[in-house]
């Protein structure tokens, strides 16, 4: 029974460790993250001629990757660099859909205004601007910080000090 609670203690402790760590960039990450979830949920409602089973795909792999690399600090780069890569992915297969031209040039024959987005039904419309929204997202969080620097950390004495990847090149 005390072995439990140790063990439980301690993966709470790692986890606040975890959260405390992060820094704003993660947070713009994890955004994305769940417009990416939010557009899993809703893609299956898009008419089928826009349906590409691959944008779930790589949705859910930009999900995973994301979540497992994010949760240690010399890792949390990479999730955030794969989330944009998967992002960006879903995107274009969403793009490459089989009937995605015929919908956009039946729907802007006369012209292009963003209201005529709005006239799609709402699976369409969402998708149309999560896909592009969690690219933009997921892009500007990866050059921002994801972790918060060592001294930052040290003002906290409640978060154990470990090294980084940017302190291991640093030293080289």
């Amino acid at each position: 029974m005390n072995e439990s609670k140790t063990f439980a203690q301690g993966f709470g402790e790692r986890i606040k460790e975890c959260i405390l760590s992060k820094s704003y960039g993660c947070y713009i990450s994890l955004a994305a993250c769940v417009l990416t979830i939010l557009q899993i949920i809703i893609y299956p409602f898009v008419q089928t001629q826009l349906f590409s089973a691959s944008v779930i795909v790589f949705s859910v792999l930009a999900v995973v990757f994301f979540v497992g690399l994010s949760l240690y600090r010399r890792t949390s780069f990479l999730g955030a660099l794969l989330l944009m890569i998967f992002d960006f992915l879903s995107l274009i297969a969403f793009a490459g859909a089989e009937g995605i031209v015929d919908v956009f040039s039946t729907l802007f024959f006369d012209g292009f205004s963003i209201g005529k987005i709005f006239t799609l039904p709402f699976a369409e419309w969402f998708c149309v601007l999560s896909f592009v929204l969690t690219f933009i997202l997921s892009s500007v969080a990866l050059y921002l910080p994801q972790n918060k620097k060592e001294k930052e950390r040290a003002e906290k004495p409640e978060i154990v000090q470990e090294e980084t990847v940017e302190n291991d090149i640093e030293k080289v």
